[in-house]
């Protein structure tokens, strides 16, 4: 893959569209990408590892929202265009990331969403019209690896040596490597299979140690009585469970079933014991229960026999107060007759009440209709008054609007004067500026003039001299006897000689060329000067025209000075006008205001009239309605026993109230009469069923009986008691010992599998004990390292002229760290290995370098042959002397060939003067990185 052409637009420092046409490069040897600190040649390999992947080169830099310049003006779009050639076929990549830029319509900014296109070649294998495109990101990234073969970590390792990424390789330890190679080799399916084993052990240890305390547990939940021949074996085991310290789990089991067969024949003995008890305890309950019987009836006979002696003396009064309820009869019929007389009677009121309202209800009406009428007759007095004095005004404006057109014609007159006086001041004021104008620009041309006639009496001067220089310096030449070249006389009495102060060449062509600058501006300053005095000479014949048109003949100054008096005074006169105006059509207004309002007023006049009529004829009827309505209401009042219906309803109430009183005494004397004669039948009948059931009975000692029975079921209680602990603690224990059983079985082989698993773990995390602290991923790491190590030593051995050579370190420094990855230098030059760290800055250079192109190459080959021909090394030559530059130089010339192109990315001046093709990145004055290629 080699890059022909690079744009650059808004993106890093590069402000403006860029254009690298790195075709000129060549397809092979070395270049040199030179400019100061921060001017941006890193950027370039960040521009083209952006546009292929969509990233930069460096973690550091690899920020999309970072690429935007922040010197780019708002309009100028962020993007790379990258086309590249690959195996003879031409490929483009265009891609942009998200920025702001400014809204094509209104104000403001707007995100540009981030996007990417990939051309293919078209038939010839070139970039055209025809090439196909596509746009989705994951089908270019998709296609930049089908075509390159390579991702974005592993390109960024074969083409780009970064400044410092190479050192960190050289110099870091077993566990700093190992995540380099990781990211590199993609080992990383090795480290997962590391975690999970140690996840697996850690699991299986914790499922053994988890079931071996669970079957400790449940030997702490056996059970046994105090008095058991086995407690203290228990109590044993329990100690050793305790401790996690049982190792017989048969004897356990063995335990837990002797306990179980103990409990179960005391579980018999017990259960033979309860049956016993609960059949006596039974009998003493039906003895029991038969004296409680017989003493319960004797005190409800004695209760009964106390109850009627207390009611039979109130019997006899009850009936008597019954019946003298019932003889008030004939007075509550009398009443109930009195009430339904009264309600027969409210319709009545209902009408008196009707008449009443009725009349007031009219009364109120008329005396409305009398207030509209009175306020009828003041509206029409009103009005009239009002018609008389609008008629009065409509004849004193009889003349109004004649004099309107007058005043328009005059006013028309004076405006039209008044525009051509602005017209007339107006031109003036731009006479007086084109004047200026003219001034300022012949002025100019004199300045100029004297400045060029100073400068060319100085140039004639100094060309005089430079001359007459020149004839000394040829004069020293000449010999007697010998011609002259420019006379060619053999004879020089007097010789030109040198002037002391001649300019040298150099000076004249700058003071030429001042000269010439200088004509140049004094010619343009003269063009100047006659476009404003034409503008001037035109302007000034207009104004005397149009001054003569309205003054007559008269100089600038007098026409002035007359316009501004007479626009003046135009300006009173067109102030007079307007106001006379204004308060003529006033007066048109109001007139034509009138001859429509009179009319309608002396209608509305002729309306109050008729309205008025028509009041006096509905007060006159309301008025015998009133009366009418009195007279009904006073002839019914008269037949009426009350007042209103109010007071007939009141009197009904209280009728109603002493027909219920007498109502509830009745109801009352019959109730309590009834009750007690019920009480006293009941009492008889029940004293003589209790008699009966006495007949015959014993007598009974219910104290001394409930004493031995309270005795029998305390010691029925105690027996249960001992029962259910009995039984609990055989099923605790039953159940235990299952548990126990599938706890244990299960144990053994957990066992088992932790001690492979464990094994295979220490083994993959080099954990083992007595063995070297090598994981599985560094010892296939170690396998890459070795090739990039002989890879590398290849060119460090030419590097270091044969006195160096790395090796990797196979022990630890100590047994606590991991091993495998640690790197030394053999010095031949001694014999003896010794760390990487003790090289210098120049030899730690050298050995980075041909790391990096070790493990380039293992990359490259790993990668499965791909075809890389452009390379880039960025920086660390500032740490070499003249001879190691010159080593790495033709190292890198080497490793360039007939068919690759290795760029170095470097601000060492001593570089230039060893490779001949360089592109150049330089800052000008605005800040703004500038490429130039030199080749």
């Amino acid at each position: 893959m080699r890059p022909t052409k690079l744009v650059i637009s808004a993106f890093g420092p590069y402000a403006d569209r860029t254009v690298i046409d790195l075709d000129k490069l060549g397809a092979n040897g070395l270049y040199l990408i030179s400019g100061d600190t921060g001017a941006g040649k890193t950027t370039l390999f960040d521009a083209i590892t952006y546009a292929l992947f969509g990233r930069a080169s460096g973690e550091s830099r690899d920020d999309a929202k970072l690429f935007r310049c922040l010197n780019a003006k708002p309009e100028t779009p962020t993007l790379v265009d990258l086309t590249f050639v690959y195996a003879g076929r031409e490929y483009r990549v265009v891609r942009n990331p998200e920025y702001e830029r400014p809204k094509a319509r209104g104000e403001g900014f707007t995100k540009e969403p981030a996007s990417v296109t990939f051309y293919y070649p078209d038939a010839s294998g070139k970039q055209g019209p025809t090439s196909r495109s596509v746009s989705k990101e994951k089908e270019v990234a998709a296609v930049v690896q089908e075509i390159i073969g390579i991702d974005r970590d592993q390109f960024t390792k074969i083409a780009m040596i970064a400044q410092g990424d190479f050192m960190k390789v050289l110099l870091s330890s077993t566990d700093e490597r190992k995540k380099i190679f990781r990211r590199i080799f993609k080992t990383d399916k090795f480290n997962n299979l590391q975690e999970e084993l140690k996840k697996r052990a850690a699991e299986i240890e914790k499922l053994c140690s988890g079931s071996e305390s669970a079957a400790n547990t449940l030997v702490a939940q056996v059970q046994c009585s105090g008095t058991s021949a086995n407690a203290a074996e228990l109590e044993r085991q329990k100690n050793l469970a305790t401790q996690k310290q049982v190792s017989d789990w048969q004897g356990v089991c063995d335990l837990v079933q002797a306990l179980l067969a103990e409990d179960g024949e005391s579980l018999q003995k017990l259960k033979a014991e309860a049956d016993e008890s609960s059949r006596r305890l039974a009998d003493m309950d039906k003895e029991l229960g038969r004296a409680q019987n017989v003493e319960r009836t004797r005190e409800s006979f004695k209760k009964a026999s106390g109850d009627l002696e207390t009611l039979l003396p109130k019997l006899e009064p009850l009936k008597a107060a019954k019946a003298a309820a019932e003889g008030k009869q004939p007075e509550r019929d009398q009443l109930q007759e009195q009430i339904t007389t009264l309600r027969n009677s409210l319709p009545e009121y209902d009408k008196l009440e009707s008449y009443r309202s009725d009349a007031v209800k009219k009364e109120i009406e008329c005396k409305n209709l009398k207030g509209l009428l009175q306020k009828n007759h003041e509206d029409f007095d009103s009005l009239k008054a009002n018609i008389e004095l609008l008629e009065k005004d409509f004849k004193d404006l009889g003349d109004a609007g004649a004099k309107k057109q007058e005043l328009l014609a005059q006013l028309e007159k004076l405006s039209a004067r008044q525009e051509d006086l602005q017209k007339v001041g107006k031109n003036v004021k731009e006479l007086s500026t084109l004047g200026e104008a003219f001034e300022s620009a012949k002025k100019a041309y004199v300045d100029a003039d004297k400045a060029y006639q100073e400068k060319q009496a100085e140039y004639e001067a100094k060309n005089r001299a430079f001359l007459n220089e020149q004839a000394g310096i040829m004069a020293e030449a000449l010999a007697e006897n010998e011609p002259c070249p420019v006379c060619g006389s053999t004879h020089h009495p007097h010789k030109a000689c040198k002037s002391v102060d001649a300019p040298s060449q150099a000076e004249l062509e700058q003071l030429k060329k001042a000269l010439s600058g200088l004509e140049s501006d004094r010619s343009d300053k003269s063009g100047l000067a006659s476009q404003a005095k034409g503008k001037f000479e035109e302007k000034q014949a207009a104004v005397q025209a149009l001054v003569q048109e309205l003054f007559g003949e008269c100089s600038l100054e007098d026409a002035r000075e007359r316009g501004n008096g007479e626009y003046a005074e135009n300006r009173e006169k067109m102030n007079v006008l307007t106001s006379a105006k204004t308060e003529e059509e006033r007066r048109e207004k109001r007139k034509a205001f009138l001859e429509k309002t009179i009319p309608e007023k002396r209608t509305e006049l002729e309306k109050l009239q008729a309205a008025a009529i028509g009041l006096e004829k509905q007060i006159s009827g309301l008025s015998a309605e009133v009366e009418s309505s009195k007279k009904a209401a006073e002839d019914l009042s008269k037949k009426l026993p009350f007042e209103n219906k109010t007071e007939a309803e009141k009197q009904i109430r209280e009728i109603q109230a002493k027909l219920d009183e007498s109502k509830r005494e009745l109801e009352k004397a019959t109730a309590a009469f009834t009750e007690c004669e019920k009480q006293v039948n009941e009492l008889k009948a029940s004293k003589s069923t209790l008699a009966s059931q006495l007949e015959g009975a014993p007598e009974y000692d219910l104290v001394a009986l409930q004493a031995s029975r309270e005795q029998a079921a305390a010691a029925h209680n105690a027996l249960a008691h001992s029962q259910n602990e009995v039984s609990a603690r055989l099923a605790q224990n039953r159940n235990v010992l299952e548990q126990i059983g599938k706890t244990v079985g299960a144990l053994g082989e957990q066992l088992r599998r932790r001690g492979w698993i464990k094994n295979l773990s220490d083994t993959a995390n080099g954990g083992l004990s007595g063995q070297g602290k090598v994981m599985l991923e560094t010892y296939v790491q170690a396998s890459y390292f070795d090739r990039i190590v002989n890879r590398a030593n290849i060119r460090f051995r030419i590097l270091s002229n044969g006195q160096y050579e790395l090796v990797r370190r196979i022990e630890a420094a100590n047994n606590r760290s991991q091993s495998g990855l640690d790197l030394n230098v053999l010095d031949h030059s001694s014999g003896r290995q010794r760390d990487v760290k003790t090289l210098s800055g120049g030899e730690s250079f050298l050995a980075s370098l041909s790391l990096a192109l070790g493990l380039a190459d293992e990359v490259q080959s790993s990668a499965g042959g791909i075809q890389l021909d452009t390379m880039f090394v960025d920086e660390g030559f500032g740490s070499l002397d003249d001879e190691s530059l010159k080593l790495a130089i033709n190292t890198l010339q080497g490793l360039a060939g007939e068919n690759r192109l290795v760029g170095i990315i470097s601000h060492v001046n001593e570089l230039e003067h060893k490779i001949d093709k360089i592109v150049r990145v330089k800052k000008d004055e605005n800040k703004i990185s500038r490429v130039t290629i030199e080749v």
